[in-house]
């Protein structure tokens, strides 16, 4: 399957999950590769994440996962020890998340 054939499969999921509700049609043709791989990475199957990686380079898809997921806290907790696990090759995904909390939580206090 070809790399426009496959990213219009994973958008048409994502139109079908209702990601998009807040873009506007024209908007949805537009979207970036950022956003297409956080919408994915938080409303499709791992299926449909492993064609991601068909997509695009692991470092990217790693880099969106830590900017986008990560930061949103407990409630994707599972997702994401799922994902360090399993796609990223991370050792004790418990210890990596926790860790990027506590990075992340003394960048803003240190800010203040």
């Amino acid at each position: 399957m070809n790399r426009q054939k496959m990213r219009n499969e994973l958008i048409s999921k994502l139109n079908q999950e209702n990601a998009f509700w807040s873009y506007e049609k024209i908007d949805i043709a537009h979207i970036s590769d950022e956003v297409l791989i956080a919408k994915v990475l938080l409303h499709l199957d791992i299926e449909d994440i492993q064609n991601l990686f068909r997509l695009f380079p692991k470092k990217m898809i790693q880099q969106v996962w830590k900017v986008e997921m990560l930061p949103q806290g407990s409630i994707y907790d599972g997702l994401n020890r799922l994902y360090a696990f399993l796609f990223f090759d991370i050792k004790n995904p418990d210890r990596y998340i926790r860790d990027f909390k506590n990075r992340r939580y003394k960048s803003i206090v240190c800010k203040e």
